[in-house]
């Protein structure tokens, strides 16, 4: 049974997409524990968007792991995001790439 919800069901689940936050100024770079509140399908790419409140700040920030148009996998690292567990906290590591945009590389479960 799939973890990833539509947008309707989040919102029916009693979760709130819009007080997390996709901007760059919001989103620490590092290595850091954060739960993982919810999934959802990204309506825009072939993604899996991911919700998290960091665990030392309580900052809600959103991450997006992208369909590898290869395998068709949603991987991050080696990790399948279709299997992650939601409600779990877990070390996660962001930075800024060469576009400096930022960049979601890697989760340990």
């Amino acid at each position: 049974m799939s973890n990833i919800l539509s947008w309707a069901q989040a919102i029916e689940q009693g979760f709130e997409p819009r007080n997390y936050s996709y901007k760059k100024e919001d989103i620490p770079t590092g290595t850091y524990k954060a739960n993982l509140d919810f999934k959802i399908w990204a309506k825009a790419d072939s993604g899996i968007t991911c919700y998290f409140t960091v665990a030392e700040t309580n900052q809600k920030i959103i991450l997006t792991v992208y369909r590898d148009r290869t395998t068709k996998e949603y991987l991050l690292g080696n990790i399948d995001f279709r299997s992650v567990k939601t409600n779990q906290e877990h070390l996660i590591t962001t930075a800024l790439n060469s576009k400096n945009n930022i960049k979601f590389q890697s989760i340990s479960q």
